[in-house]
């Protein structure tokens, strides 16, 4: 961990010209495939937090752009990792249909809106205390879906929030 710090901490090491061209070769081989990205944050030594968005390719998470924030907690609010998409959707080739996953702390409306006027569809996994807000149904969590083991319930057009936010697919499974 002392090694990583100091070489994270060296002023004469900037990472876009290393990562720079071998990212770039990489994007041409990507141009008219369906790519998946992926979100993720890591706490470092309890004070900062990296954030990261990573194309998915042949088994690997290529990181695409990231940041460290001075932060306590893995958990970051929308307006701090808003601009990492931008910056992602740049250097991605038009062609290049994409596909967002992210896991748990990122199943928010704000998020949603933001990935809809990309163009970007999204799975995101969810919470069991997570509400939801059928059309035809009371609203419910999750968590209240009685499922045997093994089985899985898929609900279409779903209001995650009793403000409109969606619709959204909702697939719940029980392992």
């Amino acid at each position: 961990m002392r090694r990583l710090s100091r070489w994270l901490d060296h002023n004469r090491i900037t990472v876009e010209p290393l990562y720079g061209p071998l990212l770039a070769t990489a994007v041409v081989g990507w141009v008219g495939k369906r790519m998946s990205g992926a979100l993720e944050t890591s706490r470092w030594w309890h004070t900062a937090c990296l954030i990261r968005l990573s194309v998915l390719s042949r088994g690997r998470a290529v990181p695409l752009v990231w940041r460290v924030i001075e932060h306590g907690s893995a958990a970051v609010s929308f307006e701090t990792y808003q601009d990492l998409r931008n910056e992602a959707k740049r250097r991605l080739p038009l062609a290049c249909p994409v596909v967002f996953l992210a896991d748990r702390g990122f199943a928010d409306t704000q998020l949603m809106g933001h990935l809809r006027g990309l163009g970007w569809p999204f799975r995101l996994r969810i919470t069991s205390t997570l509400w939801m807000y059928p059309s035809h149904l009371a609203p419910f969590q999750v968590g209240e879906i009685a499922l045997q083991p093994g089985h899985r319930s898929c609900g279409q057009e779903v209001s995650r929030t009793d403000t409109p936010c969606g619709p959204v697919h909702v697939a719940v499974a029980r392992p």
